[in-house]
């Protein structure tokens, strides 16, 4: 036992023991108000009375004291005393399942017989002393056998105590307590009158409790044993063996001066003991009928309760497997009852607390419900994420959609007596929706690029064509200078050409031929194309690209326009000047793995992608450039360009601190057939 604990079980005690602290206080200040207050009147008004009178008072005062004393005594004790038996569970608790163990219930018992027992100790010793001291209704002779009677019983009580707390409260333990308490009540009816004592009757008390607390036979046992107890009394009196004490209010007949004992009569003796045994034995019967009747139905209510709970288990773990939220609403409205799935959306703690104010406002479907009776089906939107410091609003990713079915629960009388809603997660729905009409929106911008590239490739291949005829038959005849502005013109020509076909690219498969290539060729081609630009705004290219690098299976076109998109980007990112820095290594997939990737990284210093715009950028039309300067579908176009070369592309990126792309892409193995691309 730790010391937790110890504080606890001593706090525990500590708790026990005050009813009985306060009960002694308040027994001990009443008996002290009761002797000042006759002190009192017999010195203002019982001063000249007789002694008779006065002695007779004297007893009066005694007998009132012990009264009131033990009263409140045990008025305190029986009040925080547990039960005798557990108390009826409720229908909610049997529903749960928390009910009392066999051994709590027998522990129940024999605390409460403990309690009891004390309790007659203290009566014990109010009507010893009323009778013996006081009232002489006994022969000053048995004041010490009773008092040492009662001191044995309470000795017997420690001992049951420590029995009970020692963790050994079962049957047996039942037994001793009642047993004992029999063969006690016995010798104390025997220094108090034997069987012309009514309180013998008190052998009824425990055939009850017998009864109540033990099965049918124990208790018929304990009847014949008490009977028993009882003639063995009165044959033992009768027959002069025990010594019979006369009890003053029992009356007797003087025969020649001296008294006539009922108890020495064969007749009277014969008849009492009769009775008390059919009266025992009658009890035993009439109390163990009812409690076996009782035990009958709490079996019964606990069966009922299993099937209960099974059921509700059956319908809960139904509701978790479909993967639904159920509550039931009172008018309140107050939720009644709802399940763990419903808690873990909606409860307090949940990010969906705040959909319950919605749910539960005037306006909601509920109260609707209540109103006219309707069935309703209504979405509702949760947002995990507040607006961030860029002031971007939340992704449909940062969003759960919830639809709402709320129906009505009709009472015996026809009318809406509670409302039942019904919560389902459709995000995965409203996803999937979502990616149905970008795929509609990518077949249309499909369509609209095999138009451009029908609209622009011709006269871009005409413009093309007449400048390669120009610089073919014309060359001698031109200045050096135009001859070089003849040379860019087809050029530029060929990049709008280029240009066109990764627009139609990401939508639709290239069928333009792939071969294996060095990847450093198309990165230092877009390289060349943004030097000019790049010197102008003061950005300094570093390049990695040395050594030896394996080749991988594209076509060069493509990936020109990938890295041509990146660097075009990054130069957009630094328009104060900064550094891009590019490099290219082989890169193997696991330590063990004979694949390898070429790994190319672009990188930038320049102002970096806010978080929530990272899960945005591979989008169509998603862009952060001002209006005008941007259609959104490079780095969609790269995304898809690199995905149909069997590669992967992602983003490091921090505010204020810069962006870097990796991209990977599988080395080409020339004994292997080249994998088929998906766009």
């Amino acid at each position: 036992m730790n010391d937790a604990e110890r504080t606890r079980s001593a706090a525990k005690r500590g708790e026990s023991r005050q009813p009985l602290v306060r009960a002694l206080v308040l027994a001990f200040s009443a008996v002290v108000l009761i002797f000042a207050v006759y002190e009192v009147v017999e010195r203002t008004w019982l001063g000249d009375a007789d002694m008779q009178l006065l002695h007779g008072l004297h007893i009066a005062r005694g007998i009132v004291a012990s009264v009131v004393a033990a009263g409140l005594v045990g008025w305190r004790i029986v009040r925080a005393s547990p039960p005798l038996l557990a108390e009826t569970p409720s229908e909610e608790e049997l529903v749960r399942g928390t009910r009392l163990t066999e051994q709590e219930r027998l522990a129940n018992h024999a605390r409460w017989l403990i309690v009891m027992r004390w309790i007659a100790v203290v009566v014990a010793v109010m009507l010893i002393s009323i009778t013996v001291r006081i009232a002489h209704l006994l022969p000053e002779s048995v004041w010490w056998p009773l008092l040492s009677t009662v001191v044995v019983l309470a000795g017997f009580n420690v001992a049951c105590t420590m029995s009970l707390r020692s963790g050994r409260a079962g049957v047996a333990l039942l037994q001793v307590q009642i047993y004992g308490d029999l063969v006690l009540l016995t010798v104390l009816l025997h220094f108090s009158g034997g069987i012309e004592n009514p309180l013998s009757l008190v052998m009824l008390f425990h055939v009850i409790i017998a009864g109540i607390v033990l099965s049918r036979l124990r208790c018929f046992a304990v009847a014949i044993a008490a009977s028993v107890l009882f003639g063995a009394l009165a044959l033992a009196e009768s027959t002069h063996v025990l010594e019979h004490y006369t009890l003053e209010i029992f009356p007797h007949i003087e025969d020649q001066g001296e008294l006539e004992h009922a108890a020495h009569k064969p007749l009277y003796v014969a008849t009492r003991m009769g009775l008390h045994s059919a009266i025992l034995l009658l009890t035993a019967y009439f109390v163990t009928t009812l409690a076996d009747r009782l035990r009958q139905h709490e079996r019964q209510l606990q069966v009922m309760a299993d099937r209960a709970l099974a059921e509700r288990r059956l319908l809960e773990r139904s509701l978790e497997t479909t993967g639904a939220a159920l509550r039931v609403v009172d008018r309140d409205p107050r939720s009644c009852w709802s399940n763990s799935r419903w808690n873990e959306w909606f409860g307090p703690e949940s990010p969906g607390a705040a959909i319950v104010e919605q749910l539960d406002g005037e306006g909601s479907a509920a109260q609707q419900t209540f109103r006219d009776a309707q069935v309703r089906i209504t979405e509702l939107v949760l947002e995990l994420r507040e607006e961030n410091s860029h002031g971007l609003k939340n992704s449909a990713a940062m969003r759960r959609w919830f639809q709402m079915t709320t129906a009505p629960l009709h009472d015996s009388q026809g009318k809406v007596a509670q409302v039942v809603e019904l919560a389902q997660d459709i995000t995965e729905q409203k996803r999937t929706q979502a990616q149905m009409i970008r795929a509609e929106q990518l077949a249309a911008i499909g369509e609209l690029a095999g138009q451009v590239a029908h609209e622009v490739n011709n006269p871009i291949a005409i413009i093309s064509a007449k400048t390669r005829l120009l610089l073919a038959d014309h060359r001698s005849e031109m200045s050096d200078d135009t001859a070089t502005e003849i040379e860019k013109i087809t050029d530029l020509s060929d990049r709008v050409a280029r240009i066109a076909q990764g627009l139609l690219s990401y939508c639709r498969p290239s069928g333009a031929a792939r071969m294996a290539m060095d990847i450093r060729h198309p990165i230092r081609q877009a390289l060349a194309l943004i030097e000019q630009r790049a010197s102008q705004t003061g950005i300094a290219i570093h390049e990695d690209l040395e050594g030896s690098v394996p080749n991988i299976h594209a076509n060069p076109q493509e990936m020109e326009q990938v890295f041509l998109n990146l660097l075009l980007n990054a130069l957009d990112a630094m328009p104060q000047g900064g550094r891009l820095t590019l490099s290219a290594r082989q890169e193997h997939k696991a330590a063990d793995d004979a694949d390898s990737w070429i790994t190319v990284t672009v990188q930038d210093t320049g102002c970096g992608i806010p978080e929530a715009q990272r899960e945005l950028i591979f989008q169509p039309f998603f862009t952060t450039k001002e209006q005008g300067r941007g259609t959104g579908l490079g780095l969609s176009i790269c995304h898809g360009l690199i995905q149909s070369h069997g590669g992967t592309i992602d983003v490091e990126s921090h505010p204020g601190e810069g962006t870097r792309f990796t991209i990977r892409l599988p080395v080409h193995n020339p004994g292997e057939q080249p994998k088929a691309s998906h766009g």
